[in-house]
């Protein structure tokens, strides 16, 4: 026959846990910490997605800006004058600077001081005002010019002399044309 387990103990939980086989409650206690460990990993994922939800909110709003603005920029027309001079302002900053300096400034001897370097983009033409001790030093200059290879027909536009003092001083003025990008 077999054996009967009558138990009239009353009911408790100090009871039940020693009745449990040690196998299951391990197994237990293992799936609580478990699920702990997944509450806890959610409630992180949940977090992080809640600021990757703001930070894409941000970067539309910050989108839709851009494309009223542009939208906006687009609708408003651009006055000829306006835009001729952002033109001309645009022309002058695309030129080859450095090899024009450069190219002006291997011509130039000690006897020759510079007063002005003023480009014309639209002729591809650098006007320079010079002054000098006599007319020697200002045929050798337009010489050192013409014979620079970035720059093209050397031309003397204007000279006078003018007293400085005691000395008198050649002052002129010189159109020079480029050639080419030069960069």
């Amino acid at each position: 026959m077999r054996s009967l387990p009558i138990d009239l103990a009353p009911f408790s939980l100090r009871r039940e846990w020693h009745r449990i086989r040690p196998s299951a409650r391990v197994l237990a206690l293992v799936g609580l910490l478990l699920c702990g460990v997944a509450a806890w990993r959610a409630q992180t994922l949940i977090v992080r997605l809640q600021a990757l939800d703001a930070q894409t909110a941000r970067i539309v709003e910050r989108n839709e800006r851009i494309l009223r603005a542009a939208q906006r920029v687009h609708r408003e027309p651009v006055d000829i004058k306006q835009a001729a001079a952002v033109n001309l302002a645009v022309a002058r900053l695309n030129l080859p600077w450095d090899a024009l300096l450069d190219s002006i400034e291997a011509a130039t001897p000690a006897q020759i001081a510079l007063m002005s370097i003023t480009p014309e983009p639209a002729r591809a033409l650098i006007r320079i005002e010079a002054e000098c001790a006599g007319s020697q030093d200002l045929l050798d200059y337009l010489a050192a010019l013409g014979r620079q290879p970035l720059l093209g027909r050397v031309t003397l536009t204007r000279h006078e002399l003018v007293k400085d003092g005691m000395d008198p001083v050649l002052r002129f003025q010189v159109e020079v044309q480029w050639r080419g990008s030069g960069s």
